[in-house]
């Protein structure tokens, strides 16, 4: 954390002094060189070491020159420090700088004003680190992100030479962009360069909101004034008062405008963290004060701080020295990629053995579950089927399952949920259902919890891997449903065809068994075991009419029972069925061709606007920040949520007719 505040009315007249002069103040005077001291930031990290960054900026300063530990002496409320090393920010992994450019483009730059300042900011781009990253943004009536913060100079320039002059001045809302873009942005010195020729015109902020901001964010905002007779140059000045580190340039023609934004290039880039170690914990606050001698000339500059070395350094309390890795080579990247590698081939080796099952396996599950049927209800004592299940092949899934099926559950959950396995056509029980939908659970929770280290990802992901089986599940029964009954009217004419050639119902069943394509065959094929087992044809026709659904199925079992009983022409029954069930389904399709841009139309409108909301989160996500950061445009996602969500049932309740 850190804390810094000014210290005395005489400090304060310094740097007033210092910041808001014309840009002619920072040339050489008579030919003597000047320099000017200003502290950034301190703070205080956990091995007991105070870290000052100071900026060094003035004539006095070369472009190449760097400045060494012995040019700097700190004294820590008025005692000299002791083993002080200096090391360049840009060459620092400590701090990370961001520098946001606003650049005004309103009418009043057209023309030679606008191709001086873009001459200088490109000049001022090439000046800066490699490291400190750079977002340009421009303003005249509204404001626009032309690049976002990055480290291609190229990407800058580019944005730059695109630049051009129109309409009003929203400074206020331009630095409010900028802030907000640094607000994301971590482990970050902020920094803003404006330039301008006029005063606000069109903003919806005010300046008391933006000097606000610029404080409770700690943004050091320099501002380069091209003099014109709108120009307000305290407004700049307010600005860049608001955080240590600023300064406010005017310059009265577009030739000094090089010489301005090298003076910003310069306070950006000689910058210098000063660390030195000191045990004072009790104070509770320290004058730390900065001196440096360039050149024949010293400037000093000080802050008074909170003291936290007790309470940084207190966060390391209790806490075990990490431990070394056995083997160091995984300690990095590699051993992160084999880990994951391992818990792949561990998971699949784990399905594998849980899938596994021994040659004959599947005979004998089908054998079981025909048998089953005779084995349920009254006194009789259930027969565990140990290995007649999909992951009862092996120990390992025989154990799991058998765990799974300890747990509590419902009542008649297991029938329910069999039933709906039956109709999807896999060879499931219940409890293996349940055990793949735990399995989706836990592998959920690891893979985002343990592996991303996301709780809420994981939660996320748990809910997908059980949510998921369930809608396979459902899907494949609709599919599994409506393939069966667009093969029943073939179905029944093929029945009703063998019972015209004389054979018996088991024999025209037999036919259609063999003759009929999946799922048909494999539904008649079961009814006609069951049937040969001993189970009456009517009660196996009847679970049949429940495994695939459908009510017009169910309707033909009701026809051919009633018929069975009263005796009649079945073979003349089925014929007229069969053919009033090509009518409807004719019926059926016309209607689906006919509300098919119905439905086109409904799955646009539902997609359109996630599909837009993802590109431009892509292309250009600082458009759509305000709509994900602000309170109220999460209220208006919530809301636009509930009214897709709402136009989604009604189209399909439009779309969707019942035949």
């Amino acid at each position: 954390m850190r804390f810094r505040r000014l210290a005395g009315a005489g400090a304060i007249a310094l740097a007033c002094a210092l910041l808001f002069v014309p840009l002619a103040a920072s040339a050489q005077t008579n030919g003597t060189p000047n320099l000017t001291t200003q502290i950034r930031e301190i703070s205080f990290d956990t091995k007991g070491n105070t870290n000052v960054v100071v900026a060094v900026t003035g004539s006095a300063v070369s472009e190449t020159q760097t400045i060494s530990s012995g040019d700097f002496s700190v004294t820590e409320s008025g005692k000299p420090v002791q083993g002080l090393t200096v090391q360049r920010l840009s060459q620092s992994n400590a701090s990370a700088v961001a520098v946001a450019l606003l650049f005004d483009v309103s009418g009043s730059t057209f023309g030679a004003p606008l191709n001086a300042a873009k001459a200088a900011a490109k000049e001022f781009v090439a000046a800066l680190p490699p490291n400190v990253r750079l977002a340009l943004i421009s303003f005249q009536t509204n404001v626009s992100v032309v690049r976002g913060f990055t480290t291609d100079r190229a990407s800058i320039n580019s944005g730059i030479d695109g630049l051009v002059a129109r309409g009003g001045t929203a400074l206020y809302d331009a630095v409010t962009q900028a802030s907000a873009l640094l607000d994301r942005q971590q482990s970050i010195q902020r920094n803003i360069v404006i330039f301008s020729d006029g005063r606000d015109t069109t903003s919806k902020s005010t300046l008391a909101q933006v000097v606000n901001t610029l404080k409770t964010t700690n943004t050091a905002t320099t501002a380069v004034l091209l003099s014109s007779s709108v120009a307000d140059f305290s407004i700049l000045q307010q600005l860049s008062q608001a955080a240590k580190g600023g300064a406010a340039l005017r310059v009265d023609n577009i030739t000094a405008l090089r010489d301005a934004f090298a003076l910003a290039a310069q306070a950006l880039s000689s910058q210098y963290i000063l660390t030195y170690s000191a045990s004072d914990t009790t104070t509770p606050e320290l004058n730390i004060s900065v001196a440096a001698t360039v050149g024949g000339v010293t400037a000093t500059d000080q802050s008074v701080v909170i003291n936290a070395r007790k309470q940084v350094q207190g966060q390391n309390t209790g806490l075990k020295p990490a431990a070394k890795p056995i083997v160091p080579a995984f300690a990095g990247k590699v051993g992160l990629y084999l880990g994951i590698a391992a818990a792949f081939v561990g998971g699949l080796f784990f399905f594998g053995m849980l899938l596994y099952a021994p040659a004959g396996a599947a005979s004998e599950r089908a054998l079981q579950r025909r048998l089953r049927l005779y084995t349920r209800g009254g006194d009789r004592k259930k027969t565990k089927e140990q290995s007649s299940t999909l992951l009862g092949g092996t120990a390992l899934g025989r154990g799991a399952v058998s765990f799974v099926e300890r747990l509590p559950r419902p009542k008649n959950f297991d029938e329910k949920m069999q039933i709906e396995l039956d109709k999807a056509g896999w060879p499931l029980r219940s409890s293996e259902f349940v055990l793949i939908q735990v399995g989706g659970f836990v592998g959920g929770i690891l893979l985002g919890w343990a592996l991303f280290q996301r709780i809420w990802l994981g939660l996320v992901l748990a809910v997908i891997g059980v949510v998921v089986p369930r809608l396979l599940l459902s899907a494949r029964i609709g599919r599994r449903t409506a393939a069966f009954l667009t093969q029943l009217p073939d179905t029944l004419q093929l029945l009703a065809g063998s019972l015209s050639a004389g054979y018996g119902f088991l024999q025209a069943l037999d036919t259609v068994a063999k003759e009929a394509q999946q799922p048909t065959s494999t539904e008649f094929a079961r009814v006609l075991s069951e049937a040969r087992l001993g189970r009456p044809i009517e009660e196996a026709l009847d679970g049949m009419a429940e495994r695939v659904g459908g009510e017009d199925f169910k309707w033909v079992v009701l026809a051919i029972n009633i018929q069975r009983t009263v005796g009649g022409n079945l073979a003349q029954l089925l014929t007229t069925i069969a053919n009033t069930l090509r009518e409807r389904e004719q019926v059926r399709r016309q209607i689906k061709v006919l509300s098919a841009e119905g439905r086109l139309s409904a799955y646009i409108l539902v997609a359109l606007p996630f599909v837009l909301f993802g590109y431009l989160s892509i292309i250009n996500p600082d458009y759509i920040h305000q709509l994900t950061s602000d309170t109220v445009g999460k209220i208006m996602m919530i809301g636009a949520l509930i009214l897709i969500g709402v136009g989604a049932l009604w189209m399909r309740k439009v779309v969707n007719i019942d035949v």
